[in-house]
């Protein structure tokens, strides 16, 4: 527990921390005592840190104590302005700083890299206000992650095209807020750069739901430069008057699957006649022909550019990760045959009235995430369900593919949570705090058994045995590197 936490435990009066006497720091320390005794995350070394700050920095220590940013971070509290007092000033700033460093710098490191890697700004936007009495190191370290997030995205979105599903933090106001926090020339001249690229995008998509929630994101962020903030507020005027946000429909469950074929029907009408297949390839997806014969840009087709990386980025977040490079687990026993376990794709909508049915029995050892995609052309889905099967157990499941091919993917494993890993990469956040759930211990080829597809005819039974993965007759395989065919 961070030292200020520990303090507002004992409701120590501020006030008092400059004439504290002998007999004072014996009756904090047994208050101390008795509070770990209730509150078995307080440790040894916490209580010798706190006591160790208030006898040797205590102007430092009740300068921060009155800073409402740092306060309400580190006690977990929402204090308004009214309960502060403006005792910075009054304290030298370089004092303050090596406080922090020496009692809260390690706290305040790994907060901003945690947020910065899960692309998660709320918080850390309204802490980095208080950045000035930050390390002179932490801040290097913070404008690096942001200049890095800016060069990211800039690179994805200039020609040839990267995978959009890697950037969508820039449509997230609080980046922005959290950027104008802490910007400085180097940083401005990079969101230029991106307003450029974005720009661009827009001027080949003025529809683009990428282009402008970023124009209304942008406008969190306020520039040296007057004429660049001008242009901001300008676009995002734009934006506000011609982009509608998507709002969900309540859907007629027995319609549902209509709707579903008219929705598939309209995308391949419009992926046909809005693409040149010839640029295109079943080893790599061209976002953008610029060949000398086509005289303007070709409009970007979002929805087959972001799915197929979204499918491909989530199996990869499954599977490719390192048993002993997991951190901060928390199991998750509770989860019960024919659960969705995800939050992300998978949102489980109604089967409508197919009345098709079929049984899948897990006859392993190991759990196991059965995915049901929709496959709209080539190789790329579109999800649809997930469904958890404990070992041993068997779910019967209604689908449909009247419309569409119905293709599975078997995700199988042991221990189900969510973590983290060392290199934090390809996080999937739900409800924007919790990494979403996965197995912590992979069956061996696990990553090879989710790329797989499956078509299931009728009833299936899986098994494992001798490091195979086994289907009855009913399940046909699919090679998922060919053309799905009739």
């Amino acid at each position: 527990m961070n030292i200020i936490a520990l303090l507002e435990s004992i409701s120590l009066d501020k006030s008092e921390i400059n004439s504290l006497t002998k007999t004072d720091f014996t009756r904090i320390k047994k208050q101390l005592v008795a509070q770990k005794e209730l509150h078995p995350e307080i440790e040894d070394a916490d209580i010798t840190k706190l006591l160790k700050a208030l006898k040797t920095n205590p102007d430092s220590f009740r300068a921060v104590l009155n800073n409402r940013i740092l306060f309400n971070f580190f006690a977990n509290k929402e204090y308004p302005r009214s309960h502060f007092t403006n005792e910075l000033a009054s304290v030298e700033i370089e004092k303050v700083t090596l406080f922090v460093q020496q009692f809260l710098g390690e706290e305040l490191k790994s907060f901003f890299i945690k947020n910065l890697e899960t692309n998660t700004f709320e918080k850390i936007g309204v802490l980095a206000e208080a950045q000035k009495y930050f390390p002179d190191h932490l801040n290097f370290s913070i404008k690096q992650y942001a200049l890095d997030k800016l060069d990211d995205a800039i690179s994805v979105l200039k020609p040839p095209y990267g995978n959009f599903s890697k950037v969508l933090f820039i449509k997230d106001r609080q980046f922005f807020t959290f950027l104008n926090q802490i910007k400085d020339l180097e940083i401005e001249q990079k969101v230029k750069d991106l307003f450029e690229a974005i720009t661009t995008i827009y001027n080949l998509d003025s529809n683009s739901e990428l282009a402008n929630k970023t124009f209304l994101a942008m406008n969190s962020f306020t520039a040296f430069d007057d004429d660049f903030t001008q242009k901001i507020r300008r676009n995002k005027d734009i934006a506000d008057t011609k982009f509608e946000a998507y709002i969900p429909k309540k859907r007629n469950l027995t319609w549902v699957y209509v709707v579903v074929g008219l929705f598939i029907f309209i995308r391949i009408v419009v992926f046909f006649n809005s693409h040149d297949f010839n640029s295109f390839s079943n080893d790599e997806v061209t976002y953008e022909d610029e060949t000398e014969h086509q005289p303007a840009p070709r409009k970007i087709d979002r929805y087959y550019t972001n799915m197929k990386y979204a499918i491909d980025s989530f199996q990869v977040f499954l599977t490719s990760y390192k048993e002993t490079d997991i951190k901060q687990l928390k199991q998750n026993s509770s989860i019960k045959t024919g659960d969705n376990p995800f939050e992300t794709f998978y949102q489980n909508p109604p089967s409508g009235d197919s009345n098709h049915y079929i049984t899948v029995t897990n006859n392993t050892i190991y759990d196991m995430v059965l995915l049901e995609n929709a496959v709209l052309y080539d190789s790329i889905k579109i999800p649809k369900s997930a469904h958890f099967i404990k070992a041993g157990d068997n779910l019967e499941i209604n689908f449909t593919s009247s419309y569409t091919e119905t293709i599975f993917n078997l995700y199988v494993g042991k221990k189900w949570g969510t973590f983290q890993t060392q290199t934090n990469k390809n996080l999937f956040i739900r409800n924007h705090s919790v990494v979403e759930y996965r197995f912590s211990e992979l069956i061996p080829s696990a990553e090879e058994i989710l790329e797989t597809d499956y078509r299931f005819l009728n009833d299936a039974v899986i098994r494992y045995a001798n490091g195979n993965l086994k289907i009855d007759s009913q399940g046909i395989l699919v090679n998922p590197l060919e053309r799905l065919k009739e």
